[in-house]
């Protein structure tokens, strides 16, 4: 396998990375299977690329024994090659199904958490065609649309963090040769070839599909068909958001009904799962089908007045639909400290910063809170009594202990001197 690389084919994958990254800090995903060693080793030789700009991170699962040996190995490989890794452990009680699904979550959630932390706004995923072909028929079986069947995107971002794809039109092949090429180990997981899981059953039946004429290079051209289409339903989504929703303080967010009598209900659809995201720091969009089912009840005429989706509360309200965060699923209490130059991100909703001012804790507003404002006549600010008390509950506040030190988002502070910093971290 090593002689069937040529210099050539190396370098223009190197190019793949360099066409993605500039002169700021970048992480790369490393599971220790020969894609990411790929990518590990093209990234290494780059030349566009310092090398003390780069983190490997590794998950340590726990799903197998192998899980810490594979996670050193990859750390090892990385100290080679001049770059830092960082080992991520998925600490905590397992799922007793669903355990594939889980663990590809909670890899993401815990890169996406330092990269945010250490201020990385770039990670590198080594997904490859095959991969892509893989997603494809996995989310056709499940009935997806436009969105599903577009597949993973070379550009795409959670939690403020861009995950890049370079290798999207690069065969799995290409990768084993260039990992073998290296002279770096890598290991092949197991659960690759474990039938028990819908991908290896679907990679298994793809040789068979090729002989039909479904094979890489037509799905790969439907995908492309997708991307074209969810493209043009984005834009469409996005000036009407503009439209038909209101953006309240970032506490809650307001939906026009004339919007119901004007859109094609894909749009409405799109609309809504962009509220829903933002109200409620979704990382993910929520299901489909609850999405329909609360735009059917929006159009009904159901004394039900009030609904929750994915830790958003959608109330009707006589002029217009109103979506805010959910108090109980709100994130609980965090520490604060001053600090000159970072943000801290709170409940996926906000990021605040304080300055000169002792520890305190940021936390949901809550009754408590409320009842303290309430007795003050602070939410009687104009311009803010539209905004509904349960809306207001799930604000961010910062205390110290029972005290309440400042509400932010209402210019609401204590300390004449107190300075705290908030901005929204999510857009619709």
């Amino acid at each position: 396998m090593i002689k069937k690389i040529k210099k050539n084919n190396i370098l223009s994958e190197i190019n793949l990375v360099e066409e993605c990254v500039d002169t700021n800090p970048i992480a790369l995903a490393v599971s220790g299977g020969p894609d990411s060693t790929a990518m590990m080793f093209l990234v290494s030789k780059s030349k566009k690329i310092k090398k003390e700009n780069v983190t490997v991170l590794t998950v340590d699962h726990g799903l197998r024994e192998d899980s810490c040996k594979e996670a050193n190995l990859v750390m090892q490989n990385a100290k080679k090659i001049g770059f830092k890794c960082k080992i991520l452990k998925w600490r905590g009680l397992k799922p007793l199904s669903g355990i594939q699904e889980a663990a590809r979550r909670s890899r993401y959630d815990m890169m996406l958490s330092w990269c945010e932390k250490n201020h990385v706004k770039k990670l590198f995923l080594a997904h490859h065609m095959d991969d892509q072909v893989e997603t494809f028929l996995m989310r056709l079986s499940k009935g997806s649309g436009v969105d599903g069947l577009s597949s993973m995107s070379k550009n795409s971002y959670q939690a403020n963090t861009n995950l890049i794809r370079p290798f999207l039109e690069t065969s799995k092949v290409k990768l084993v040769e260039i990992a073998n090429y290296s002279k770096m180990k890598w290991v092949s997981d197991p659960s690759n070839s474990n039938l028990s899981y819908q991908r290896s059953r679907i990679r298994k039946l793809i040789p068979s599909l090729s002989k039909e004429g479904i094979d890489s290079h037509h799905i790969n051209l439907a995908i492309k068909r997708m991307v074209s289409a969810k493209d043009t339903l984005i834009e469409m989504t996005n000036r009407n958001i503009s439209k038909y929703v209101k953006n309240m303080e970032d506490i809650a967010y307001s939906l026009s009904y004339e919007a119901f009598d004007e859109l094609r209900p894909e749009i409405l659809l799109r609309i809504l799962d962009r509220i829903i995201m933002a109200a409620s720091g979704s990382i993910y969009p929520a299901r489909r089908a609850k999405v329909e089912d609360i735009l059917s009840w929006l159009r009904s005429d159901s004394e039900i007045s009030a609904k929750t989706l994915s830790g958003a509360v959608i109330r009707k309200r006589k002029d217009y639909i109103i979506f805010y965060r959910e108090l109980k699923s709100s994130q609980r209490s965090k520490s604060i400290r001053p600090l000159t130059n970072r943000y801290l991100s709170w409940d996926n909703r906000f990021h605040l910063k304080l300055k000169k001012s002792k520890k305190l804790e940021v936390q949901s507003l809550g009754d408590e809170g409320v009842k303290i404002l309430k007795s003050k006549k602070i939410l009687k600010k104009q311009g803010l009594n539209n905004i509904p008390l349960s809306a207001w509950k799930s604000a961010p506040s910062l205390w110290s202990k029972k005290r309440l030190i400042s509400v932010p988002s209402l210019g609401y502070n204590v300390f004449d001197d107190f300075k705290i910093y908030i901005k929204s971290s999510r857009k619709l």
